[in-house]
């Protein structure tokens, strides 16, 4: 008779820690891609400030870190034309602008930047072409970082709410957590994260990179066989830092195996084999799976010498020494017995109960032993986007437990290892 217990609690949740490091120079090349060339351009000297200007980037922005905050150095050169008052003179500058930007984090978990002008250096002053006219070198300088600030910090700004688009990346995360993901194919392993909590640890720079860590708390569950349906997305919690200092993820999955789907395996490997004994012989027709309490029931269709069914049973359990589930103690049910020696004893002496037994074990330590190295390949070099990759080792799998619901065999495994998030370039 088709039995369940009750099943073990597991509420427990995963920590998933995620560090994200965004390399610098990928940083500053990124901003010498966005800001080329012409960065202000005033043909007339004569709409009211006297001077005519064009604003030229010169060499490379460099970018440094500057406690929190984020210092470009911007070299122009300048030409300029100048109303004299009695005649126009021209000439050319080179002159080096500092700015520098800073970051807040909103409760939406949008970024906002804020970027000002700090100091500049002339790198080599004003030189008219015509004449001897004493030209105002302040005045020139004021006039030209008046107009580089908007253009030049609008484009620095722009650049980091582009790229630093924290709320659409974390929210688009968050909602795909909920979607199943495929992780291994052969065996139709399903993988639903099911996040409960995101927060996130300070930025904090230093001279090659900024860096961070993503918290993700979940409640993830495993499914083999046909596709789950996606888990009703909640919204996305409200921004706030974690106090918890980034460490290696730790994951608890309930893993189901479906009986349909043990089934499936199983008649793979059995279904139209024949076994025989003492000149008797029987094929196996079906395999049906079923719990009984915590006992897993075989139920053995056979054609042949002996035309019914014969049902095994055996108890799953966490073999540490293979790290896998095993069925123990396969055997014929004390009803079976009875019955097979009155009228099918030979059928005792056949090989089918050993390699039903070998079937059962192979199926689901083979699924285990698929799935983390599914996952490992998942973390290698694991390319989220264009410029953004996962880099990852699974150090431990572990099965914590295993028994039987009405619908599947289930498994509590613990999963340990780290992550990392390397942003290779911002464009």
């Amino acid at each position: 008779m088709e039995q369940y217990d009750a099943a073990p609690s597991l509420d427990q949740n995963s920590s998933i820690h995620i560090p994200l490091r965004i390399d610098i120079l990928e940083m500053e090349r990124s901003i010498n891609e966005q800001i080329t060339g012409m960065i202000y351009e005033d043909n007339n000297p004569d709409d009211g400030d006297k001077l005519a200007l064009k604003v030229e980037k010169k060499d490379s922005i460099t970018l440094t870190v500057s406690g929190n905050d984020l210092q470009y150095r911007v070299p122009i050169n300048l030409w300029f034309k100048y109303n004299a008052g009695i005649t126009y003179v021209t000439g050319t500058a080179e002159l080096a602008i500092l700015f520098r930007t800073s970051f807040d984090i909103h409760p939406d978990w949008s970024v906002s930047t804020v970027t000002q002008i700090e100091d500049h250096q002339w790198l080599r002053k004003p030189k008219l072409q015509v004449g001897a006219i004493n030209i105002p070198v302040g005045f020139i300088g004021d006039i030209v970082l008046n107009r580089s600030r908007a253009t030049i910090t609008a484009s620095i700004d722009r650049m980091a709410k582009e790229q630093l688009n924290l709320r659409q990346q974390v929210e688009e995360a968050w909602r795909r957590m909920f979607d199943p993901v495929l992780v291994s194919p052969e065996y139709n392993t399903w993988l639903l994260v099911n996040p409960q909590v995101i927060t996130m640890t300070p930025l904090q720079m230093n001279v090659r990179e900024i860096t961070a860590a993503i918290m993700v708390e979940s409640k993830p569950r495993l499914k083999i066989g046909s596709k789950p349906e996606a888990l009703s997305p909640t919204p996305l919690p409200p921004f706030k830092y974690s106090d918890v200092p980034a460490g290696d993820f730790v994951v608890f999955l309930n893993a189901e195996v479906p009986y349909e789907e043990a089934e499936r395996i199983a008649k793979e490997q059995l279904m139209g084999e024949s076994f025989s004994s003492g000149g008797r012989s029987v094929t196996v027709e079906n395999i049906e799976l079923y719990g009984k309490g915590s006992t897993l029931i075989v139920n053995t269709q056979l054609s042949g010498s002996f035309n019914g069914s014969v049902y095994l049973e055996g108890r799953p359990y966490f073999n540490w020494r293979k790290n896998s589930i095993d069925v123990s103690d396969l055997n014929f049910t004390l009803e079976t017995q009875n019955f097979l020696h009155k009228s099918a004893g030979w059928l005792l002496k056949s090989n089918l109960k050993r390699r039903l037994q070998e079937n059962l074990d192979f199926f689901l330590a083979y699924n285990l032993k698929e799935l983390e190295t599914e996952l490992q390949a998942q973390l290698n070099h694991f390319q989220v986007s264009p410029n953004i990759f996962l880099q990852g080792k699974l150090s431990e799998l572990q099965i914590q437990n295993a028994y039987l619901a009405p619908e599947s065999i289930r498994v509590h495994i613990g999963l340990r290892g780290n992550v990392m998030v390397h942003v290779h370039g911002l464009n």
